[in-house]
C-alpha cells in the first residue's frame, strides 16, 4: 500500500513482486493545495512541474465540471478577430503556428494554453546542486537518430533542419570512474529494447543487487527457472506467423494474447513474463500493460516478439537495430523552444545555436504585446469553442477560456485545438455527433516523472551500474545518461564525485482491472498522493538500495520534484488502428477539420512523440491555410 492508500503495481507478479487487490481510489480532484505539488525547481520552469494543483483544480472545476459553461454570455469580448487562435502550447501547437506563419507571416495568430509555460509534456525541471546548473525532463524526451536510419525504420523525421539538429549527435563521456561502466547514451533503451547497451542491477527484495542479469540469462536471479527460460525464449522469438495483414492482425488481440497464443510463453509464466514487460511498454509510450494494449500497438514500441514484424518488412535484418535516442538535458524541451523561436524569435533570449536555445530564457513580456502578430496567453484555461452561427455555414468561431479569475472571449477565422480528445469532446460544444464519438474513443493513462537531484553518484559507481530496476515499492526503474555535447560545449557534469539528476517514469498498473476503468483508476492513485508521500517513499526506496553502497539519503539528496502527468499517454487497445467495415478509425476521422475547426495532436498519429507531434501540427496548420484561402 502506497502513501495514502494507492497502489502502485508497476510489476504485480510473485516472482517480480507483490501482487495486491486492485481497489478502487476516489481522490480530489478539485481543491489541491501546494502541498499536493511540492517543490518546483529554479528558472523559468520553477512551479510549473507537470500537472500542479492550479492545473488538475482548473481543469476538474472549470472544463470537466463545466461549472463555467452557463456563463459563457458574460465573457466579453476581447482583442481583434484573429485568423486562427490555437487551443494548446505543446509540440503540435507550437508547430502549427510555426507552419501556418512561414506560409502566412502577415496572420494574426493567438495561442492559449492552460499552463504557465509552453510546451505541453515537453518541459524541465532545474535544480542548482553545489555550483551545478541540473537539468532533468517533465516528460517527453528522445530523438530518434540518425536521420537515415530512423526514417528507414519507419519513424518520422520532420523539421530536421529547421530544428537545427545535426545528423549525428555527439555525447559526454564520463570522468573519474573507479571501475569502467557502461553509461548509456539515453535512459529508455537499456529498459529492455537495448539491454545490452548499459551496465545495469536488479534489486530483489530479500536478495540484494544482481548485476547484468541478461548477460547470463538471470542465472543469479532469485526467480523460477520457468520463468528464466520464458523470458530469454521470448527474446529469441524473432519469427511470428507470415501473414499479408499482419497488423491488422496484431491489432486484433491484445499483446497478453499474443505472447501466450503465438509467442506460446507458458502458461505457468505468462503473469510473471507480463509483470516484467508491462512498466517498460507502458514508461516508453503505451501507457498501461500487456493485457489492456493492442499487440499493434507493442510492436510500435518494439516490443518481444511482435518486434519480429520489422524484419519481414525491411526483408532482412531488424531495421531498427541501427537507430538509437539522443537526449538533450531538459528532453524535448529544446524542440518547443525552438519552434516557439523560429516564429517568434524576440521570445527567447540568446542566439539560435544549439547551446544557446537549451539555456534560453523565456522574455515573458513578448509573449503577449497587444501589437504583435503572433501572441502567447498563458494561464489562459479555454472551456468554450464553437462556430458563430451555424457549424457549416459560419465564418469565424469564438473561444472562451478564464485567466486569473475572469472570462474573456476571442473570435477567429479558424481554430486548432491542439489537445487530447478527453479535452476536445468537453470543449467543443457544437461539433457532430461522429467527431465526439471519436473524440470518446480515447483513452489515457498517468505518468508520474519524478526528478532526484543527488549531491553525487558514488554508490553507483561503488556499485558498477548505470542503471537499477526494482520490483517492490514505489517506482521501477532509473538510469544514468550521458547528456549530449551541444555546439561544443558540455552541459552538466558526468562524474560519481559531482551532482546528477535521477529520473523515473512511474506507471500506474492496475493488471486485471477492466479497460477503460484501469486508466481511472491509476490517474486517481497517482491523484490521491501528497508530494509527501512520495517523497518519502523515494528516501525509503533508495535507502534500501543503495544504502549498502554508501549512500545516505539526507545527505546525499539535493532535492525532489514530481511531475504528474495525468494523461500521459492515448491506450492503443485491442482494434484502436484499424477501421472496421470499412469505417474511418477515430484517428481518421479526428484528421479532417469539422469546419472551422481542426484537431491536432500527436495522438492523432497513433503513437505520442514529438515527432508524431510535430506531424500532426503541420497537418492541421496546412488544412486551416487552405480553409481560410
Amino acid at each position: 500500500m502506497i502513501g495514502s492508500g494507492a497502489m502502485l503495481l508497476a510489476a504485480g507478479a510473485p516472482s517480480f513482486g507483490t501482487a495486491a487487490k486492485a481497489q478502487t481510489v476516489d481522490a480530489p480532484l478539485t481543491g489541491l493545495a501546494e502541498d499536493w505539488t511540492g517543490p518546483g525547481g529554479i528558472g523559468d520552469y520553477a512551479g510549473k512541474n507537470g500537472n500542479t494543483h492550479k492545473i488538475v483544480n482548473a481543469a476538474h472545476n472549470d472544463i470537466r465540471n463545466g461549472t463555467l459553461d452557463k456563463r459563457i454570455a458574460e465573457a466579453p469580448l476581447v482583442d481583434e478577430l484573429y485568423d486562427l487562435v490555437i487551443v494548446g502550447s505543446g509540440i503540435s501547437g507550437l508547430t502549427a503556428a510555426y507552419v501556418f506563419l512561414k506560409e502566412k507571416p502577415e496572420a494574426k495568430i493567438l495561442v492559449l494554453d492552460q499552463h504557465e509555460i509552453f510546451g505541453g509534456e515537453a518541459k524541465q525541471n532545474d535544480f542548482e546542486v553545489d555550483g551545478y546548473r541540473l537539468t532533468a525532463p517533465q516528460g517527453s524526451t528522445g530523438i530518434v537518430v540518425p536521420w537515415a536510419k530512423a526514417k528507414e525504420a519507419g519513424f518520422p523525421t520532420p523539421f530536421l533542419k529547421e530544428l537545427g539538429y545535426p545528423e549525428a549527435f555527439t555525447y559526454q563521456e564520463p570522468e573519474n570512474l573507479s571501475q569502467p561502466i557502461q553509461i548509456p547514451a539515453d535512459m529508455w533503451t537499456p529498459m529492455h529494447i537495448g539491454w545490452e547497451r548499459a551496465d545495469m542491477a536488479f534489486y530483489y527484495e530479500g536478495k540484494g543487487m544482481v548485476k547484468n542479469p541478461w548477460r547470463n540469462g538471470f542465472a543469479e536471479a532469485p526467480i523460477p527457472d520457468k520463468v528464466k527460460r520464458a523470458l530469454v525464449e521470448l527474446e529469441l522469438f524473432r519469427t511470428p506467423p507470415q501473414r499479408d495483414d499482419w497488423a491488422q492482425w496484431l491489432d486484433s488481440m491484445s499483446y497478453k494474447q499474443f505472447l501466450a497464443n503465438v509467442a506460446k510463453v507458458p502458461a505457468d509464466a505468462l503473469d510473471d513474463v507480463c509483470a516484467y514487460l508491462d512498466p517498460v511498454m507502458a514508461a516508453m509510450g503505451c501507457g498501461q500493460g500487456s493485457d489492456i494494449i493492442s499487440a499493434y500497438n507493442a510492436y510500435g514500441f518494439m516490443m518481444p516478439g511482435v518486434n519480429g514484424y520489422s524484419r519481414y518488412q525491411s526483408g532482412g535484418p531488424d531495421p531498427t537495430d541501427g537507430i538509437y535516442l539522443a537526449t538533450f538535458p531538459g528532453g524535448n524541451t529544446f524542440a518547443a523552444k525552438r519552434f516557439l523561436k523560429l516564429a517568434k524569435p524576440e521570445a527567447l533570449s540568446g542566439g539560435d545555436g544549439l547551446y544557446d536555445i537549451q539555456y534560453s530564457s523565456v522574455n515573458w513580456e513578448t509573449l503577449d504585446r497587444p501589437t504583435d502578430k503572433y501572441r502567447m496567453r498563458l494561464g489562459a484555461t479555454v472551456f468554450s469553442v464553437v462556430h458563430e452561427g451555424k457549424p457549416g455555414k459560419a465564418k469565424t468561431a469564438r473561444i472562451t477560456y478564464a485567466k486569473d479569475g475572469k472570462m474573456a472571449s476571442v473570435r477567429a477565422r479558424g481554430v486548432i485545438c491542439a489537445g487530447q480528445q478527453h479535452v476536445n469532446r468537453r470543449i467543443c460544444h457544437d461539433i457532430s455527433p461522429k467527431y465526439r464519438e471519436a473524440m470518446q474513443a480515447f483513452h489515457h493513462a498517468p505518468i508520474l516523472v519524478v526528478n532526484v537531484a543527488l549531491r553525487n553518484w558514488k554508490f553507483l559507481d561503488k556499485l558498477g551500474v548505470a542503471a537499477v530496476r526494482w520490483f517492490e515499492g514505489l517506482g521501477w526503474w532509473t538510469s544514468l545518461r550521458r547528456n549530449l555535447v551541444l555546439d561544443g560545449k558540455e552541459t552538466q557534469p558526468l562524474d560519481p564525485n559531482k551532482p546528477v539528476v535521477l529520473t523515473q517514469y512511474i506507471p500506474f498498473l492496475l493488471p486485471g482491472t477492466p479497460f477503460p476503468d484501469q486508466c481511472t483508476q491509476a490517474r486517481m492513485q497517482l491523484f490521491s498522493m501528497t508530494f509527501a508521500d512520495i517523497e518519502a517513499q523515494i528516501r525509503e526506496q533508495f535507502t534500501k538500495m543503495f544504502a549498502p553502497y554508501g549512500f545516505d539519503a539526507d545527505r546525499d539528496i539535493a532535492g525532489i520534484i514530481t511531475n504528474r502527468q495525468g494523461h500521459a499517454y492515448f491506450v492503443g487497445y485491442p482494434g484502436f488502428y484499424f477501421g472496421k467495415d470499412g469505417k474511418q478509425t477515430p484517428m481518421e476521422v479526428l484528421r479532417e477539420p469539422f469546419h472551422r475547426i481542426a484537431f491536432s495532436h500527436s495522438e492523432l498519429s497513433g503513437a505520442q512523440m514529438w515527432e508524431t507531434a510535430a506531424e500532426q501540427g503541420e497537418r492541421a496548420a496546412k488544412q486551416m491555410l487552405e480553409k481560410l484561402a
